[in-house]
């Protein structure tokens, strides 16, 4: 437990001094203000203007919105697995107590647990969806975006300077779900290797189909459960 604390205060001094890690802990705050007020600034002058209510489009829009703060800590947490890992601080881990395994088990839960604290947060705080319990595994399956995209980029990047690259790039899947919103086809099926189409879709059905019918929902957890093992396989023969 000392280890863990000793750990947390680390990341809050590293967060603190880093401008681009305290802009990732930022962002989904400034992201609920701007959804709150913008949203329903716009909305006003749109049903005005042209006779369109976006309110029909709220569960989407905050479908979107839940993939943005697990996705940011996500980022934060492989960035930092990458900086600990130049400066071999991971090889010093795996010969103490802590371990490697206890190690990568701080390094993704705590993220984990904060997007999932901060996603409720920005959904009781904007309004645009009432947050109950049958939205709750919806929230928990965005949650367990921020370990995936945390091991992709500690797997497959060589050091921070790569991994930021390839946090942008990877981005592209926060805005794939928009695709089958706005495109009625069959072929959107393929969409579903990534793990972002089940947890939007999972989110806005959460309000029409009871939990245990909602297929979304435990087909998405088996998706970011492949995703996982295999990550955690890539990490593991990369540390070693």
């Amino acid at each position: 437990m000392r280890a863990f604390i000793a750990f947390l205060v680390g990341d809050f001094k590293n967060i603190t001094r880093d401008a681009m890690l305290f802009g990732d802990i930022l962002a989904p705050v400034a992201l609920a203000l701007f959804v709150k007020y913008a949203i329903f600034y716009f909305s006003e002058d749109l049903h005005a203007m042209y006779a369109f209510s976006i309110e029909q489009h709220f569960p989407f829009i905050m479908s979107f919105v839940i993939l943005l703060p697990p996705f940011m800590l996500g980022v934060m947490a492989g960035l930092m697995i990458l900086e600990e890992m130049d400066d071999h601080i991971l090889s010093y881990i795996a010969v103490t107590p802590v371990s490697k395994s206890g190690y990568l088990l701080y390094r993704l839960i705590v993220p984990m647990l904060s997007s999932t604290i901060l996603t409720i947060f920005i959904m009781m705080y904007t309004g645009l969806v009432d947050f109950t319990m049958d939205l709750l595994p919806a929230v928990l399956q965005a949650a367990l975006l921020t370990p995936i995209i945390a091991l992709f980029l500690a797997g497959f990047a060589n050091n921070k300077v790569e991994g930021l690259a390839i946090g942008k790039a990877v981005g592209i899947i926060v805005v794939i779900p928009a695709l089958t919103y706005f495109v009625k086809s069959n072929w959107l099926f393929l969409l579903g290797v990534f793990p972002t189409i089940w947890m939007s879709e999972a989110f806005i059905k959460s309000n029409e189909i009871a939990l245990f019918s909602n297929f979304y929902v435990w087909i998405g957890f088996g998706v970011q459960g492949m995703y996982l093992y295999v990550l955690l396989k890539k990490f593991n023969r990369k540390s070693t």
